[in-house]
């Protein structure tokens, strides 16, 4: 299976710049609508992407920006919630911001322009229901979309806050605090994520940069990483500790950018997760599927409209890396100039 939090952005490309019947931008009938929104509580503000079908050449109209979209006051859209600053529903009216998206020569629709989207300052609580309203007033139709967000989880393992990777065998951890699902998660599909994250300051040069080093440790679904022992009802990902060595020796920048003299120091290794709703994680197995039938089928949460609204959080752990593994690298890679330095 593609990995699925890193194509969510591939996802919406797809949803917006595409004339597969995934999606279909193209309608005989006229004006459908088209959502694109991922809730995420971790952030300041949440984007609402809404277009429409088009009917003509799509290799013409899809450049074609206004063919796209809708003037400013086409649309009435609202959006319903509990949200941080109050315990009772709310339903508030969504402005728009304008975000200019540079040209890209090798876009299939439009780029080089300011684009439309709606959006909300209001933060948005873990495990909540959320419906996205859109009126149509050309026609006084009504689009809908309604999905929950990522209920509260927390880590488990690593429990100390210094990690070592000389072992062969280890585990992320974590756990969900909600008793109204039995603590099982309102996400359908998690990605956990290392990340060897470093301090470099090349020869002749006055200010370090970071940079870090991805390794994915593992993926599954819900049902299949949910764990019981002893009592405690959790999620769990096994990985191989001292992979990170092979990492750290194979990864190409490092490898064609070692110049005599660098010097690069530790950061905190970061531990991440990453969790998508049931909505997005559908939608990802429809659209990747490989059916022998030629039409895949469509799938959406949009009533009266067409796309997806779902939802996606990440929770990271930062942890200092144990100074045997620190100095195992330092001496093991002395070509890449780590140093060991206590106080960091």
């Amino acid at each position: 299976m593609k990995k699925i939090i890193w194509a969510i952005f591939a996802i919406a490309a797809l949803a917006f710049s595409s004339c597969s019947n995934k999606v279909d931008l193209y309608c005989d009938e006229g004006d459908t609508t088209i959502v694109y929104a991922m809730l995420d509580t971790g952030v300041d503000t949440n984007f609402f992407k809404i277009t429409h079908s088009f009917i003509g050449n799509a290799n013409e109209l899809a450049h074609n920006y206004d063919a796209n979209n809708y003037k400013y006051d086409e649309l009435e859209v609202t959006f319903t919630g509990v949200f941080e600053d109050s315990p009772a529903t709310q339903t508030i009216a969504l402005d728009t911001i304008s975000k200019w998206i540079p040209y890209n020569p090798n876009s299939t629709f439009y780029s080089g322009c300011y684009q439309t989207y709606y959006y909300t300052t209001k933060k948005l609580l873990e495990g909540k229901e959320y419906t996205l309203t859109i009126i149509r007033k050309a026609d006084n139709v009504t689009i809908s979309a309604t999905t929950k967000t990522i209920n509260t989880f927390v880590f488990k393992k690593p429990v100390t806050n210094v990690v070592g990777f000389t072992g062969q065998s280890a585990s992320v951890e974590w756990r969900v605090r909600d008793a109204s699902t039995m603590y099982h998660s309102t996400a359908s599909y998690f990605e956990v994520y290392g990340f060897f994250n470093y301090s470099e300051l090349m020869p002749g040069a006055t200010d370090t940069v970071k940079r870090s080093i991805q390794w994915s440790l593992g993926e599954g679904t819900e049902s299949n990483l949910f764990t019981t022992a002893n009592n405690d009802m959790y999620y769990a990902i096994n990985y191989t500790p001292n992979a990170l060595f092979d990492i750290i020796s194979q990864d190409a920048y490092l490898n064609n950018n070692s110049p005599y003299g660098v010097k690069r120091w530790f950061d905190k290794f970061e531990f991440r997760i990453f969790a998508i709703g049931e909505d997005l994680y559908n939608y990802n197995l429809i659209a990747n599927s490989s059916s022998a039938i030629q039409d895949v089928p469509n799938y959406t949460n949009v009533t009266n409209g067409n796309g997806i609204m779902s939802a996606r959080v990440a929770k990271s752990k930062f942890i200092t890396i144990m100074e045997n593994t620190r100095i195992q690298i330092c001496n093991d890679y002395e070509q890449f100039g780590f140093i060991n330095d206590p106080n960091r």
